[in-house]
C-alpha cells in the first residue's frame, strides 16, 4: 500500500516538473529560436536592401535592439532553470561530495536573489517609462511594455532558480557540477 502511494506521489511531481518546468522552458526556447531567426532574416533584408539598392529597413537597429532583449530575457528562465549559465568549478574539487547538494541549494538561492534585484529595478525603470511616457527615438513604441516584460521575465527566472534550488533539496539534483554539465533533471 505504501509503495502505491509512493509511486502515485512520484508520477504526480513528475507531471507537475513536466507542466512547471518542461512545458515552458520548451516554450520559451521556442519563442527565442524565433526571435533569432527573425533578427537574421531582416538583418539579411537590411543588407541586401543596402547593397542592392542603397536602401536598408528604416530603424532597424531599434528593432533589434529589442528583439536582443527578447531573446535574451525569453531564454534566460530556461538556462536558469537546467543551471546554462556560466559557472566557474574552481572550489569544486574542495567541496566534500556530502555538501555538494548544499553547495546547489547556496548558489540557486543567491542566484534567484540576484534575479529578484533585478526584476525590482526593471519593474522600477517600467514604472518611470510608463509615468513620464518615454517612446523610442525612431518608431515612437512606449518603453515601458518591453522593460515590463523583461521584469516578468526575470521573476519567471528567479522562479526557475528557486525550483532548481528546491531539486537540490528534495535530491533530485546533488551534484552543481553535474548539472552545469548539462545533465540537470
Amino acid at each position: 500500500m505504501a509503495a502505491d502511494t509512493d509511486a502515485v506521489a512520484g508520477g504526480h511531481r513528475k507531471a507537475l516538473a513536466f507542466w512547471l518546468g518542461t512545458v515552458p522552458s520548451r516554450a520559451l526556447a521556442l519563442i527565442s529560436c524565433l526571435i533569432l531567426f527573425l533578427m537574421m532574416a531582416l538583418t539579411f533584408v537590411d543588407v541586401g536592401g543596402r547593397y542592392l539598392f542603397t536602401s536598408p529597413l528604416p530603424a532597424l537597429a531599434e528593432i533589434i535592439s529589442f528583439m536582443m532583449a527578447g531573446l535574451v530575457f525569453g531564454a534566460l528562465p530556461m538556462v536558469c532553470f537546467y543551471e546554462g549559465h556560466v559557472t566557474i568549478d574552481l572550489f569544486d574539487s574542495f567541496v566534500p561530495k556530502r555538501l555538494k547538494r548544499w553547495q546547489g541549494v547556496a548558489v540557486n538561492v543567491v542566484s534567484a536573489a540576484a534575479m529578484v534585484f533585478i526584476a525590482w529595478r526593471l519593474w522600477d525603470k517600467s514604472m518611470d517609462h510608463l509615468t513620464y511616457g518615454q517612446a523610442t527615438d525612431e518608431l515612437l513604441l512606449p518603453l515601458w511594455p518591453f522593460s515590463m516584460g523583461m521584469a516578468i521575465l526575470s521573476v519567471v527566472a528567479a522562479i526557475a532558480q528557486f525550483a532548481a534550488a528546491g531539486a537540490y533539496l528534495i535530491g533530485v539534483r546533488d551534484d552543481p557540477a553535474v548539472a552545469a554539465a548539462g545533465r540537470a533533471t
